[in-house]
């Protein structure tokens, strides 16, 4: 948990990673575009977002957006918050606040819809978030969570244990262990009724290996320790090799999609 604090204490690490998933995407359909399309939300509507980020999704979609939502944005880390009042300004439907998706500081049946998106596999007690999350909606409110699976982004493990076997588990997917499209849907089915999974289609095609090594060693600090100096050089020189034996790009797997639980 306290990786992740300091990979996650402002946007820094992971507008990295969204940088390379929309430059590179062999989907050309904006991720938090099609997200915004799955979304089933009502005017009127009082929304809940847990570990907004910065703000990226609401900044994408700020246009379609109806001035009768009412939108509370939150993070766990003030870093985030900030870097989110930052991108989307004040409004008079939103609204900023701190909160511990473990602990929510609302009465019972006060949301329409709870949004958590590629967060919950961080989460120590996710059984205990999760019935937070449902207390909190109203009994027809939906809950979207999105997240990965367990074949996302294999490559990169695949690359670094050809470099060096020592560190071809670095980079174990350990979100989609603990809360993936493979085993997502079990753990929400206890809190309710309906609970559908959809995928987002495409991967990644990378002709960029510095691209590459940024994503990797935004994923973590023991890999940023690893992999520097002359070893980082040498890191890039064996994916520029790798390249060319596939024909001038890299093709990264990419695996997410997004729950709606009723």
């Amino acid at each position: 948990m306290e990786d992740v604090k300091k990979q996650y204490q402002d946007a820094s690490n992971l507008n990295i990673r969204i940088r390379m998933h929309q430059q590179y995407s062999t989907n050309k359909r904006d991720w938090h575009e099609w997200l915004f399309e799955q979304y089933q939300i009502e005017m009127g509507s009082r929304i809940l977002e847990l570990g907004c980020g910065d703000g990226t999704f609401w900044k994408k979609n700020r246009d379609c957006v109806p001035d009768s939502w009412m939108i509370t944005l939150s993070d766990f880390s003030s870093g985030m918050l900030a870097d989110t009042q930052q991108t989307m300004g004040e409004a008079p439907n939103i609204s900023y606040r701190k909160i511990d998706i473990q602990n929510i500081p609302y009465e019972d049946n006060q949301f329409d819809v709870v949004i958590v998106n590629h967060m919950l596999y961080h989460v120590p007690d996710r059984q205990r978030a999760i019935q937070e999350v449902r207390r909190v909606l109203k009994p027809q409110g939906v809950f979207y969570a999105s997240t990965i699976g367990e074949k996302h982004m294999m490559e990169l493990n695949i690359l670094l244990k050809g470099f060096d076997p020592a560190l071809g588990d670095v980079l174990t997917n350990v979100q989609a262990a603990a809360f993936g499209l493979e085993n997502g849907a079990e753990q929400l089915a206890p809190y309710f009724r309906y609970v559908q999974l959809k995928a987002f289609p495409g991967g990644l095609r990378i002709d960029d290996m510095h691209a590459i090594a940024d994503y990797i060693l935004s994923s973590g600090t023991e890999i940023k320790k690893i992999m520097t100096g002359a070893k980082l050089e040498d890191f890039i020189q064996y994916l520029e090799e790798e390249k060319e034996k596939q024909g001038g790009w890299i093709h990264i797997t990419k695996a997410t999609g997004l729950f709606e639980a009723r």
